[in-house]
């Protein structure tokens, strides 16, 4: 073997090992955030319910903290209750395991906390297809309808010392003109006699 084949083999060798080096075992990339079980999820929520979104209202910024509140309308909750079934729902935005934006006109299943009268998604919160739909009902049953609450009733406010008028007050002005308009035909009718 020549010195120039051996050559040209130890330079096959040196790149199929360098090539053996950075095509080995790499590590996995670690996941941005912690991808929860579905039993973990119902865990840490307070109130797990599903609802549409009927608005998107844009980013609120409080100090350091971006939200976005969502305009939800509730119709099963699976866990705990609401007081209402149109609730506004706040997701955190701009950190590592913020939700994506919802859609408006989608349904969602919400994993919402409560903090400071406010429901807080969730990173569980997800879109409500049939499968997470059947998995929810699995763990926590078929759930119920939120509460709806009743309309206004009229109130009326007694006013101090007020009575209601006396019927004969209020018949009072419509006697008065049958007595005028009887009065004025009877004039009449005198008038055309002594005119005949």
């Amino acid at each position: 073997m020549t010195l120039a084949v051996r050559r040209v083999l130890a330079a096959v060798g040196i790149a199929a090992a360098g090539l053996v080096v950075l095509s080995g075992p790499t590590r996995a990339a670690a996941p941005a955030c912690p991808d929860p079980s579905l039993g973990q999820d119902i865990d840490h929520a307070d109130v797990v319910f599903r609802g549409e979104v009927t608005k998107v209202r844009p980013v609120q910024t409080t100090g350091q903290r971006a939200t976005r509140p969502y305009k939800v309308t509730a119709d099963r909750v699976y866990k705990a209750s609401l007081v209402t079934d149109r609730v506004v729902v706040t997701a955190r935005v701009g950190t590592k395991c913020a939700l994506p934006k919802l859609q408006q006109g989608t349904s969602y299943i919400f994993f919402v906390t409560e903090g400071h009268s406010r429901l807080l998604a969730t990173s569980g919160t997800a879109e409500a297809t049939p499968k997470l739909t059947r998995q929810v009902v699995a763990r926590l049953g078929t759930g119920a309808q939120p509460e709806v609450p009743p309309p206004a009733a009229a109130q009326f406010t007694l006013v101090a010392g007020a009575t209601p008028p006396a019927l004969s007050r209020l018949l009072a002005p419509g006697a008065a003109l049958l007595i005028i308009s009887v009065l004025g035909l009877l004039v009449l009718g005198r008038r055309n006699r002594r005119s005949t």
